[in-house]
């Protein structure tokens, strides 16, 4: 009887572990796909509205190379490394940029810091969402770091 507990908690943890799985895959992919948009309309809707292009460009390409990074990783964990590494950078930027818009467009002021007031009491679900994207980025980033070690300690000694 004791046996059989065993097996069945066993089995409950392996099920957890499915499930977690499952859950990264789906963390990934979201995070690639997010970047992929948000590259992709940022350098036609920026550019289109007569904004900084170059900046536009660069902005896209961070983060397209971030998307494209994250889903590499199942191949190439280091390049999974790289792209979540480049989406925290384009996370970064796009905060700046959004803090940058409203100290210039909204508040009309030279502070940062009314700026970030303002940008809270007007964008707190986004800033919500700004927070999910970061803690995916490090997740991701997190995994491919544990992989890459795997892959590493499992592959064999030069000789």
């Amino acid at each position: 009887m004791l046996k059989c507990d065993k097996f069945s908690q066993m089995e409950k943890f392996l099920k957890f572990l499915k499930t977690e799985s499952i859950g990264g895959h789906v963390i990934r992919f979201s995070l690639a796909g997010l970047l992929l948009f948000g590259g992709f309309t940022k350098l036609i809707l920026v550019g289109a509205l007569g904004h900084n292009l170059l900046g536009a460009i660069v902005i896209a390409a961070i983060e397209t190379l971030a998307a494209f990074g994250l889903i590499i990783h199942y191949k190439r964990p280091e390049m999974g490394l790289a792209g979540a590494a480049l989406a925290i950078l384009a996370i970064i930027i796009r905060i700046i940029y959004s803090l940058n818009y409203v100290k210039e467009s909204l508040t009309q002021t030279d502070s940062f810091l009314s700026a970030f007031a303002t940008f809270l009491g007007l964008y707190n679900n986004g800033l919500f969402h700004i927070i999910l994207l970061i803690g995916a980025a490090i997740y991701c980033m997190g995994n491919s770091y544990k992989n890459y070690f795997r892959n590493r300690l499992t592959q064999p000694w030069p000789h």
